[in-house]
């Protein structure tokens, strides 16, 4: 054998060598590919089997919710719960006068109170007024509170607080060597209101 007629079977082995090198590349790169995603979605059917058995938790929970509603919706006595009044307008009415008189006496300021859309739920008609307050934090807390916990029943949802420092005046009209924080707040307040003939 010559060197000249060994080149060619070194140099078709080294062509063999080097393409089953790139096929075993190829093959180890679509075989990660493939456990990247296989891992991907096995972790989302696991988000999904947790997020199914919350939602069939509930779902056993309805017959339970639906016997607790219809005895709230028998017993009469829950007429206090309600807001005052036998229609929507009124009911809003009466609804941002006791909102004004919270604040009022907790030593905030109303800056709006907005009639939102009603909306019924369950049977019921949701009234909700739109609130902007200015007013110190313990006074916010004790709008908060004592709208919370009064009869008839009122909701605070869609809290927005900003909080800017000031520096009071004293009496001589200088300004105060500390400062307070004063807060605006924008929220919902909802009440119920029993829909006629439910």
């Amino acid at each position: 054998m010559s060197a000249t007629t060994a080149t060619p079977g070194i140099v078709q082995r080294l062509a063999a060598l080097l393409l089953l090198l790139a096929l075993l590349a190829l093959l180890a790169l679509g075989g990660r590919l493939w456990l990247e995603q296989h891992r991907f979605y096995q972790a989302h059917i696991e988000q999904l089997q947790d997020r199914l058995l919350r939602l069939q938790r509930m779902a056993a929970l309805k017959p339970q919710l639906e016997q607790v509603i219809a005895d709230l919706r028998a017993d009469q006595s829950n007429a206090a719960q309600f807001l005052p009044g036998n229609a929507p307008p009124l009911a809003a009415a009466e609804l941002q006068q006791r909102v004004k008189r919270t604040v009022e006496a907790a030593g905030g300021e109303l800056l709006s109170a907005q009639v939102l859309p009603v909306v019924e739920e369950g049977g019921v008609l949701r009234i909700s007024i739109g609130v902007g307050v200015q007013c110190g934090v313990s006074a916010l807390q004790g709008i908060l509170y004592a709208l919370e916990t009064q009869q008839p029943l009122l909701f605070i949802d869609n809290l927005e607080l900003s909080a800017r420092l000031f520096r009071p005046r004293l009496p001589n009209n200088e300004s105060a060597n500390y400062t307070r924080v004063q807060l605006n707040a924008q929220f919902e307040v909802s009440g119920y209101l029993p829909r006629e003939g439910g």
